[in-house]
């Protein structure tokens, strides 16, 4: 949180949702997995979304780049620099989502294409939108390569998935996502699955590239360690809603939403010696039987009568930061 910043963060936003709601219509039923989010993420910004598993994060980041299902019913505006990514026509949303927002998805093993080389994977994207011939692709996969610190680029560029390491393989996808110079990268868990030492050469490797590229990076994350590492502001989820929003600083030193404190709770710290972790209790529920009122109702340790009863909305309270609980709605009504 320390990080130097670029000179161009705070030009106004590179990326702004406001309402988004995304139901996905299943054998089941409807199942809304984000409800009413609104985010705004500045030139230069890296900005967290975290939260548990099923709490609707990479529903936002699939949404914002236009690669929801068929099965999904989108709500609400999504728009990147001055593009309406939700009015886009499917052969403009497609140009959109390398052009304008690179992802990185996901488990790199299944992401990338077992049958063909890490380099033609990169290459590809450059034949496809830019229309390079496939030698001069191969010499620009070869570059990216090397910009994602990937050691012997030239030599690796020939080696297929499985003969790289899960670090190599992230580092891979982080150049496919980059071929097109993006002005926002959206990271979806980066870090999932490697061990601690290449999951801190891959958070240096983002703000690496936000410091040269000027880029903006969305990370969406369960990690409080890499948001604490990486983020400027942070947005935290639950059952598909907002329930904190602030700066890194804002939402670290002073907390608002038990959620948020339950989470920052159950992170491991040095110095805590023999002292217990404090995992939060029960699970998160199902996005298609939410409890009535506030969602995390049932396993938030301040829990009072009127939780079951009112959905909070957002409280202000800073500059940019907010908070939806009931005791903080009470609290601005006195």
């Amino acid at each position: 949180m320390d990080t130097p910043r670029p000179a161009q963060m705070g030009r106004g936003p590179i990326l702004s949702v406001s309402g988004l709601r995304v139901v996905f219509q299943g054998a089941r039923g409807r199942v809304t997995a984000v409800d009413g989010l609104d985010l705004d993420v500045s030139h230069g910004e890296i900005f967290a979304v975290v939260g548990e598993s099923g709490s609707g994060k990479s529903t936002v980041a699939l949404a914002v780049a236009g690669l929801l299902p068929a099965s999904a019913s989108v709500s609400g505006e999504i728009r990147i620099k001055d593009l309406d990514v939700r009015r886009m026509p499917p052969r403009e949303r497609r140009r959109m989502a390398g052009e304008e927002a690179g992802l990185v998805c996901q488990d790199a093993l299944s992401s990338l294409n077992p049958c063909t080389t890490v380099g033609f994977q990169i290459a590809e994207t450059l034949m496809v939108h830019r229309g390079m011939r496939r030698r001069e692709a191969m010499e620009e996969a070869v570059r990216l390569l090397k910009l994602t610190g990937v050691p012997a680029p030239a030599e690796r560029a020939q080696d297929y998935p499985h003969q790289f390491s899960g670090g190599m393989r992230q580092r891979a996808l982080i150049a496919i996502a980059l071929a097109l110079q993006p002005s926002l990268l959206i990271a979806d868990e980066p870090t999932t699955a490697l061990d601690a030492t290449i999951k801190a050469q891959i958070l240096d490797l983002l703000l690496r590239l936000r410091g040269e590229l000027g880029m903006s990076i969305v990370i969406i994350t369960h990690d409080m360690g890499v948001v604490a590492r990486l983020a400027d502001s942070v947005l935290v989820m639950y059952a598909g809603r907002a329930v904190e929003v602030g700066t890194a600083e804002e939402v670290f030193a002073r907390p608002a939403h038990p959620y948020t404190r339950a989470l920052l709770e159950a992170v491991p710290r040095l110095g805590r010696g023999a002292e217990p972790l404090h995992p939060i209790p029960g699970a998160p529920p199902s996005l298609q039987a939410l409890p009535p009122g506030c969602a995390f109702h049932p396993r938030c340790a301040s829990v009072v009568t009127a939780c079951s009863q009112t959905v909070p909305p957002l409280v202000e309270l800073g500059h940019s930061h907010r908070a939806a609980c009931i005791r903080l709605s009470q609290e601005a009504n006195l």
